[in-house]
C-alpha cells in the first residue's frame, strides 16, 4: 500500500523507517543531525506547506529519504493501519 503525505507525494509503507512527531525530536541532536544530512544531499522533501507536524524517515534502494509533512502521526498511524 502507499501512504499520501500531500503535495502529490506518496510513501510505500515497505519503505518507512520511522514516523515521528516534530514537536517532540525537532531539539535532538539527533533530528538536526539528521535533518542537516538529508538537507546538504536533496533528500529532504517538505509536503507541509510550512505546518510540519511529522517527520517520516523512508529507504529506498539504500537510499534515505525524509519528508516533512502536515499530517500528525497518528493520523499517519491510524491510516497505516
Amino acid at each position: 500500500m502507499y501512504l499520501y503525505v500531500g503535495e502529490e507525494k506518496l510513501i510505500h509503507n515497505e519503505d518507512i523507517i520511522g514516523i515521528f512527531n516534530i514537536q517532540y525530536i525537532k531539539n535532538t541532536k539527533e533530528y538536526k543531525s539528521m535533518y542537516k544530512n538529508l538537507e546538504d544531499e536533496n533528500n529532504l522533501i517538505d509536503a507541509s506547506e510550512g505546518e510540519g507536524k511529522s517527520f517520516i524517515l523512508i529507504e529506498k534502494n539504500k537510499n534515505k529519504k525524509g519528508y516533512i509533512v502536515k499530517i500528525g502521526a497518528n493520523t499517519i498511524f491510524k491510516r497505516l493501519i
